[in-house]
């Protein structure tokens, strides 16, 4: 049975086991400790969860967790795949709300990137990535999610050609028609040459949108292995913050082992690269590790440094880690859970936020059913 056949398989019976995201997630109240997520983020989660179709939840699920916040809350995130069954099923889920656009650009997006002759899939694969802000405190009609799309790994490469430049292009327009806006040459001009900037061996490992939030671009560049890469990076392009501080931060971790590798995520604008800065660490190549040890050099330094809530670094390392079966609705599932990555973010030259990416994988315990395998 290949990947596909996998997925297939997978998606049939995790469409069985709830009608909603939210249904899904309340079957994992007690696996989620109270320290991280709870109270008002708990309910505002499920509720907004109960809004989305289980179709988004069938290859499992992602929270953003927030260290250095004391509040116990959480973003979500959610991916489909072009060409799916779950796809399907979003599609048939959002002709019953024509008034939603964000479900629209979506379906066409999924369209496109399920049609194997298509540009886009053959840049991006046909995987994307919606990113749902939870605000326990929001009244109202909540936000359109952050839509995000992944190239492959050797599609947009450092040193590109003139074909990698207008595949970039090809990424950044379907993410503004996405995200409910033209696009704008001045900001495609602008992302051509923060691309041409990236260091040798490094790529374009992410481009996204959020909708809801400011004009412009989200860009995630991976692969950098040392803290000079990134910071001269960052002074090549010119982004308007202090490389100094990114250093002083990523070189004791570097010094310590506390990283295999790190990606920036840049705001980008018509006007220039925006002063907000993401860096996320990954303790390893894996992605999909489920293993805990590999994070508790970086989790220690950021709580030796003040920057994370003790409680919560405890509990995300005490619970989100490792494999194990549980009931479902009618069956058996196997649940994985694990760190993806931790990020940081730089605003105004000071440190002032610290997230923890984890992911939950959800799926029928078949042999076939391999967790790194139907994350792809």
């Amino acid at each position: 049975m290949d990947i596909k056949e996998s997925r297939a398989a997978m998606e049939r019976h995790m469409l069985s086991q709830a009608d909603s995201v939210g249904e899904l997630l309340e079957q994992f109240r007690d696996r989620i400790p109270p320290a991280l997520i709870h109270g008002p983020g708990w309910d505002k989660l499920v509720e907004r969860g109960r809004g989305l179709p289980i179709s988004l939840a069938t290859a499992g699920f992602g929270f953003e967790m927030p260290l250095h916040d004391p509040e116990p809350r959480a973003d979500l995130g959610l991916a489909l795949f072009g060409g799916s069954r779950s796809a399907e099923h979003f599609e048939e889920w959002s002709r019953s709300r024509a008034a939603d656009p964000s479900a629209t650009a979506v379906v066409r997006l999924l369209h496109e990137i399920g049609r194997e002759t298509s540009d886009l899939q053959r840049i991006a694969g046909d995987k994307l990535l919606l990113e749902y802000d939870i605000d326990p405190g929001h009244v109202g009609t909540p936000p359109d999610p952050g839509i995000f799309l992944y190239p492959d790994d050797d599609a947009l490469p450092s040193d590109p050609s003139a074909r990698q430049r207008e595949d970039l292009g090809v990424l950044i327009d379907a993410v503004a028609k996405a995200s409910g806006r033209e696009p704008d040459a001045r900001e495609r001009r602008r992302a051509e040459r923060v691309y041409r900037a990236v260091p040798e061996g490094t790529c374009i490992g992410a481009v996204g949108a959020f909708p809801a939030r400011a004009k412009g671009l989200r860009f995630a560049v991976t692969g950098l292995r040392t803290t000079r890469e990134a910071t001269a990076f960052l002074e090549r392009v010119g982004w308007p913050g202090r490389p100094q501080t990114v250093a002083a931060l990523a070189s004791d971790l570097e010094d310590r082992g506390a990283f295999a590798h790190l990606a920036l995520h840049l705001d980008i604008r018509a006007e220039g690269v925006g002063p907000v800065l993401g860096v996320s660490f990954y303790a390893s190549d894996d992605q999909w590790m489920r293993a805990a040890r590999p994070w508790i050099p970086l989790i220690d330094r950021l709580r030796e440094q003040g920057l994370t809530v003790p409680e919560k670094s405890s509990a995300l390392m005490d619970s989100w880690s490792g494999a194990e079966t549980a009931f479902g609705r009618g069956s058996m599932l196997m649940i994985v859970r694990g760190i993806h990555h931790i990020k940081l973010v730089l605003a105004d030259d000071r440190w002032q936020q610290v997230k923890a990416y984890v992911f939950l994988l959800v799926f029928p315990p078949f042999p076939a059913a391999q967790p790194a395998e139907l994350a792809e």
